[in-house]
């Protein structure tokens, strides 16, 4: 992965930092190594979303700054309804109280949303009937746009009947917290062979018995997460968190700042290094 960050400005950035966002912890992904340069202080923020914390020099107008992160990744296809979990009762009324809230994009008291989530919980008979019906549903009522260049939200999304997998995931949270089934989202990448992975939004519900599992309505999966999936950051707690964040001397008072990301991936196979 490389990172851009580029002073278009007329002025000075002083004493940056930019916060990267790397990876989530995610049980069909193991991060065997992490190189990034220039050397970066490593940290777990909210949700187990892992970053990298880096200096940026101070940029006059028209220079930039081009930090580069490897990982060795490890993935598998992992099916998550093939074993149950014993949550505790505290967790499960945290995550409740905690996952359920409306923020941006998830517009839990839109009358549209909820007159779709009373028709759905009319024919569920629990909790993972609805979460499943409602995938469904979203399938139904969205048709699948290919990298649409605006996240647009649930609502718009219902009203609107396209979307690319940033609204399907969008109304399937949505639908889930309408009712007080915590959910939410995750972003990262497909891999489909070439050299650079598709950006991708899923989804991940509370189930008890089961704890968070994962939900792709643009793919159709339920529960199960493929080797091709790259999880790079949890957003619950938040409904939107960009991959970088640039925090500089706000006295600059500094405009035109552009942040660019490339990502890159290769297949190694067994001694590869």
């Amino acid at each position: 992965m490389q990172a851009t960050v580029v002073n278009n400005g007329t002025g000075k950035i002083r004493s940056g930092k930019m916060v990267w966002f790397l990876f989530t912890d995610m049980a069909n992904q193991f991060v065997g190594s992490i190189d990034v340069f220039p050397p970066a202080r490593m940290q777990e923020r909210a949700e187990r979303n892992m970053v990298a914390v880096i200096r940026v020099p101070d940029l006059s107008p028209g220079e930039s700054f081009s930090p580069t992160a490897i990982l060795r990744i490890d993935t598998t296809t992992r099916d998550w309804m093939l074993e149950t979990v014993d949550i505790p009762s505290p967790i499960q009324r945290s995550t409740r109280g905690t996952y359920t809230k409306m923020q941006r994009y998830w517009e839990t008291e839109d009358p549209m949303i909820q007159e779709l989530s009373q028709m759905i919980a009319e024919k569920a008979s629990s909790d993972e009937s609805y979460a499943r019906i409602a995938m469904e549903v979203v399938r139904d009522r969205v048709k699948l746009k290919t990298h649409l260049d605006e996240r647009r939200g649930a609502a718009r999304a219902l009203r609107e009947m396209e979307g690319d997998c940033d609204e399907h995931a969008d109304l399937f949270v949505a639908l889930m917290r309408c009712v007080k089934i915590p959910a939410r989202r995750v972003v990262g990448h497909y891999f489909r062979g070439g050299p650079t992975p598709e950006p991708h939004a899923w989804c991940e519900v509370f189930l008890d018995n089961r704890g968070w599992v994962p939900v792709d309505p643009a793919l159709n999966r339920f529960g199960v997460l493929t080797e091709a999936y790259f999880s790079r950051i949890r957003q619950g707690l938040e409904s939107e968190r960009p991959t970088i964040q640039l925090k500089y001397d706000g006295r600059s008072k500094m405009r035109g700042v552009t942040i660019d990301e490339e990502v890159k991936m290769t297949i190694l196979q067994n001694g590869d290094m």
